[in-house]
């Protein structure tokens, strides 16, 4: 045991007011339950949260028994939001926002219970690999734009964490971002699919002699992980690399395990499907703001009673469609991840949608709005940080205009005009 590495996240649990550690030790423990056991485990939750939240959430009390077969949306959500905060819930809630992978992101709130849930399930996925708690972790994600006040980079220093921006991708970016791994001794790196792949890449194609003697294993979030990825970077890092799913407004967290199976945590998640497939979650943590069948814009299949070699118990996720991210290159041949603009657009309201498309010489930002207005302080701010940015030669913004969409009728966020033929919506 890392006694220092518990001491850290002992002080994390005191300063947040989390149980994280209490929470990841029961989840470590509860995985190795059998299938049938867990399922028990997982209706009985399910009928608890129907029983007692229910009732004393105004929304579904209005809505009476029809919320059993009803689909929460965002949309939804945003018009009635305050119709879904609990008044049996009397303890402190806290703002948070989807990062909204189709361009369409969410306000909501949550608790204690249910962030110390949510790094328990990530803490999970780090442990398969041999992660310890108090190990140095590189995160490779959107952080340029986010969060950067003193309470989140105390946090990260506690956990042992250094953050490295997924927005800026050069290969000088890249080469100083690999230097700092090896040097800080990292044990895991955990981020974004296809950003930890431009590493790859760039360690493949420069044929560089990159050697990471400390490293124990990657893991992916936000993006599915595709095979030709997996093959990049466990070639170029020479470690094992695991994918892991969270839809954390609907309380679904999933791991792999070293057989390649993506467990989910049924325990505290319902998971329901509609009439085409789409997955609908009720989240059984958080009990201050319910959402019950809630759209999560993911598809994939579920395996309830497999028996995997690993002897966990959970479920097992299957055939996984959940959507991707891309990215942005500007005239420079200057990378942008894509999560880029849906922080920038994130805190405002009146953003419904948007997509970004561009080519060699133009970027276009295209809004879809609740109305067909965008302040004028507020284009010039989104034009300033996009040009600071990002280089073309020309800029455009287009207020309710039909998005393109892909041959599978996808909404995609971020199209490269000069590679994709998507037609109009």
């Amino acid at each position: 045991m890392n006694m220092l590495g518990h001491a850290r996240f002992w002080i994390i649990d005191k300063l947040r007011g989390t149980n994280i550690v209490a929470t990841l030790n029961k989840l470590s423990e509860e995985q190795y339950l059998d299938h049938n056991t867990l399922a028990d485990l997982a209706a009985s939750n399910y009928e608890q949260f129907i029983e007692k939240i229910l009732p004393v959430t105004p929304y579904y009390t209005h809505l009476g028994p029809a919320v059993l077969s009803s689909v929460l949306t965002k949309d939804i959500i945003r018009k009635s939001t305050t119709a879904f905060f609990s008044t049996g819930f009397t303890k402190k809630t806290f703002t948070k926002g989807t990062g909204g992978s189709t361009g369409d992101p969410l306000v909501y709130y949550t608790t204690n219970e249910a962030q110390s849930f949510m790094w328990a399930g990530i803490l999970l996925s780090w442990k398969v690999l041999g992660y310890q708690l108090g190990d140095k972790v590189a995160f490779i994600a959107g952080t340029s734009l986010g969060k950067n006040d003193f309470r989140h980079k105390l946090f990260h220093r506690l956990m042992n964490v250094t953050n490295y921006s997924a927005y800026h991708l050069n290969d000088s970016d890249i080469e100083s971002y690999l230097d700092s791994i090896i040097n800080s001794k990292t044990k895991l790196i955990y981020g974004y699919a296809t950003a930890i792949n431009r590493l790859a890449e760039f360690i493949l194609k420069n044929q560089q002699a990159y050697t990471f003697p400390d490293l124990k294993g990657i893991v992916t979030t936000a993006e599915i992980l595709s095979d030709k990825h997996r093959d990049n970077i466990g070639q170029a890092f020479n470690v094992k690399v695991h994918n892991q799913y969270g839809c954390n407004e609907a309380g679904i967290s999933a791991f792999e395990c070293d057989f390649g199976n993506l467990h989910y945590i049924n325990t505290a998640t319902k998971i329901e499907f509609d009439l085409d497939g789409n997955v609908l979650a009720t989240n059984l943590v958080n009990k201050a703001f319910p959402m019950v069948r809630y759209f999560t814009g993911d598809k994939f299949e579920v395996i309830d009673n497999v028996s995997c070699p690993c002897k966990r118990g959970y479920p097992i996720i299957e055939n996984f469609l959940g959507r991707t991210c891309d990215l942005v290159i500007d005239k420079r041949n200057k990378v942008m991840h894509s999560a880029f603009f849906t922080v920038l657009f994130r805190d405002n309201k009146h953003i419904e949608q948007f997509q970004v498309q561009f080519n060699d010489h133009k970027l276009t930002i295209y809004l879809q709005l609740d109305s067909n207005h965008l302040p004028g302080e507020m284009f010039t701010h989104y034009m300033e940080v996009i040009k600071n940015n990002l280089e073309f030669d020309e800029y455009a913004l287009e207020i309710n205009v039909p998005f393109l969409k892909a041959e599978n009728a996808k909404h995609r966020y971020v199209i490269n005009t000069a590679l994709s033929g998507p037609t109009p919506a």
